[in-house]
C-alpha cells in the first residue's frame, strides 16, 4: 500500500498526471462559469429592464424609445462633446501652472559661465571673485564640463488674446445650445416614428380581424354551396367561384400577417430593441372620429411651426456660434498680451542651490503671417453663409411638414365621413342579398360581391381612421409639440 500511495505520487506516473489534468480542467472550468455568471448577470438585468414584460401602451413605447434609442443616446453624446467643448473654451481664461525639472552637463562656454552664474558660483563683491579651483592661466574659453539642475515653477496668463478666448467661448455656449435642441428634435421625430410604427400595428392587427371575419364567412358560403351542388340546386361553378374567393381570402390574410411582423419590427426598431422581439401592444381605446368643429388653420398652425420647431432654433444657434467664430478668427489681427512668472531652482549637485525669480509682460502682434488670418476668416464667413442658407431650407421643409400633416389630417377625416356612410350601406345590401340567397332568389356571385364590397370598405374605414390618428401625430411633430397618447383623438 505504501508503495501504491508513493506510486501514485510520482509525477511521472500516467494516472497522477491524468487525475492532476482533470481536476485542472474541472478547476478552471468551475472558475470560468463563475467568472462568466459575474459578467453576463448585469447584462440580464439590463436587458430585463429593457425589454417590457407587459402590454405597452404609446406613451409607454415613448417613453421607452427616449431611453433606448440609439438615436437619442448618440445625441446624448453629442451634447456631452459640446460641454467638453465649452470647458476647453472656458480654459483660455484662466492662468496655466506647470513644474519642470531639466538636466544639462556641458564644456561650452557661454553655457557654462550662464550656468555659474545661475548656481551662484561667480557671486561676491565686485569685480566678481573667481569660484575655487579657478585657474587664471587656463583659457576662458574652453572650461570643463559642468552639470546644472534646474527646477522651474511657471506661471503663465494670457492677458488679451485679441478676442480669440471671449469669442471662442460664446461660440462653443451656442453650439451646446444647438445640441441640446437637436435632442429635442430626435424626440420628435422618434415619438413620431414610435406613434407611426403603433398605430401601424393596431391598423393591421384589426384588418388581420376583418379578413378572418371575411374568411369565416366565406368558408361557410362555400359549405352551403357544396351542399346545394350534391343536392343538384347548384351548379359546379357556384362551388368553383366560392372556392375562388375563399383562396383569394386567404392570400389576403396572409399578407396582413406578413404585414403585422414587418410593423412589429419597425416598432422595435424606433424602440431601440431587437426587430425580433416580441412585444405585445395595448389597444383598450376606441377609434373616435374627429372632431367636427374647425381646427386652426393652415397658416396659424405654420406660424407655430416656426415658433416652436427645434430645428429652426437649432439653426438660430448654429449661425449664433458662427458668427461667434468669425471674431475668433479676426483676432489674428490684433495684438497678444501675456503675463509670465517663474521660480527657479539651479543646482550642480543638490548639495548647494541658487534661487530666482522672474516676472514679466510679453506683447505680439502679427506683421505678416502668410494670409493666415485672412483665410481663416473668409473660411469661417463662408461657414456662416452656409448655416443661413441651411436654416432658409430647414425653414422650408418645416413649412412642407406641415403641410403634408395638415392635408393628410384634412383627407383622412373627408375619408372618415364618406367611408362610414359606405359601411352602413354595404351592410344593409349584405343583409338584404343573404335573405334573398337563402330564399334562392339570388345568385352565389352576387352575395359574394356583396361581401367583399362590405369587406373593403370596413378594411377602407379602418385604414382611414388609423391614417387619421398617424396624420394627428405628425402634425404635432410638424409643428413641434409633445406627441402623446391622446393624439388624435
Amino acid at each position: 500500500m505504501p508503495e501504491e500511495r508513493a506510486d501514485l505520487l510520482n509525477m511521472h506516473n500516467p494516472k497522477t498526471f491524468h487525475r492532476i489534468a482533470r481536476f485542472n480542467l474541472r478547476l478552471f472550468l468551475a472558475c470560468g462559469l463563475s467568472v462568466f455568471t459575474l459578467l453576463i448577470g448585469p447584462f440580464n438585468a439590463f436587458a430585463e429592464d429593457i425589454v417590457p414584460s407587459k402590454e405597452l401602451s404609446l406613451t409607454e413605447c415613448i417613453e421607452l424609445s427616449l431611453t433606448s434609442s440609439p438615436d437619442v443616446l448618440a445625441a446624448q453624446e453629442r451634447i456631452e462633446q459640446a460641454r467638453a467643448a465649452v470647458q476647453q473654451a472656458q480654459s483660455g481664461f484662466y492662468p496655466r501652472f506647470s513644474v519642470g525639472e531639466t538636466f544639462v552637463r556641458s564644456d561650452f562656454a557661454p553655457l557654462v559661465f550662464s550656468n555659474q552664474l545661475a548656481q551662484g558660483e561667480l557671486s561676491g563683491d565686485f569685480p566678481a571673485m573667481p569660484p575655487p579651483g579657478f585657474d587664471p592661466f587656463a583659457q576662458f574659453n574652453d572650461p570643463g564640463p559642468l552639470s546644472n539642475w534646474s527646477t522651474q515653477f511657471l506661471l503663465q496668463w494670457p492677458v488679451f488674446q485679441g478676442g480669440k478666448t471671449f469669442y471662442g467661448n460664446r461660440a462653443a455656449i451656442a453650439s451646446l445650445s444647438a445640441a441640446e435642441l437637436e435632442l429635442q428634435a430626435v424626440h420628435n421625430n422618434l415619438a413620431y416614428a414610435v406613434s407611426n410604427a403603433y398605430y401601424q400595428i393596431l391598423k393591421t392587427e384589426s384588418s388581420i380581424r376583418i379578413a378572418e371575419q371575411s374568411a369565416a364567412q366565406i368558408q361557410s358560403h362555400l359549405d352551403i354551396a357544396r351542399a346545394r351542388y350534391e343536392g343538384e340546386i347548384a351548379l359546379k361553378s357556384d362551388v368553383l367561384r366560392v372556392t375562388v374567393r375563399l383562396a383569394e381570402a386567404q392570400e389576403a390574410l396572409a399578407i396582413a400577417r406578413h404585414n403585422l411582423d414587418r410593423a412589429k419590427s419597425r416598432l422595435n426598431l424606433a424602440l431601440g430593441l431587437p426587430v425580433n422581439q416580441p412585444l405585445a401592444l395595448t389597444n383598450d381605446r376606441p377609434l373616435l372620429l374627429p372632431p367636427t368643429d374647425a381646427d386652426q388653420t393652415l397658416a396659424e398652425l405654420t406660424e407655430l411651426a416656426r415658433l416652436q420647431r427645434p430645428e429652426i432654433e437649432r439653426m438660430n444657434n448654429s449661425i449664433a456660434s458662427l458668427e461667434n467664430a468669425v471674431n475668433a478668427a479676426r483676432a489674428g489681427h490684433y495684438p497678444q498680451l501675456n503675463a509670465f512668472a517663474h521660480y527657479d531652482i539651479d543646482s550642480e549637485d543638490f548639495s548647494d542651490s541658487n534661487e530666482s525669480w522672474t516676472v514679466g509682460l510679453s506683447a505680439n502682434i502679427s506683421i505678416f503671417d502668410g494670409f493666415l488670418t485672412r483665410s481663416a476668416v473668409s473660411s469661417a464667413r463662408a461657414r456662416l453663409r452656409e448655416a443661413e442658407a441651411q436654416k432658409e431650407q430647414t425653414i422650408l421643409q418645416v413649412e412642407m411638414d406641415v403641410k403634408n400633416a395638415f392635408l393628410g389630417r384634412s383627407e383622412a377625416a373627408t375619408r372618415l365621413q364618406v367611408l362610414q356612410q359606405a359601411v352602413a350601406e354595404a351592410e344593409e345590401s349584405v343583409r338584404i342579398l343573404s335573405e334573398r340567397y337563402a330564399e334562392g332568389m339570388a345568385l352565389t356571385t352576387e352575395l359574394l360581391d356583396a361581401e367583399v364590397a362590405l369587406t373593403n370598405a370596413r378594411l377602407h374605414e379602418l385604414s382611414a381612421k388609423y391614417d387619421y390618428l398617424i396624420a394627428s401625430a405628425a402634425l404635432e411633430r410638424a409643428v413641434g409639440a409633445i406627441i402623446d397618447e391622446g393624439s388624435g383623438q
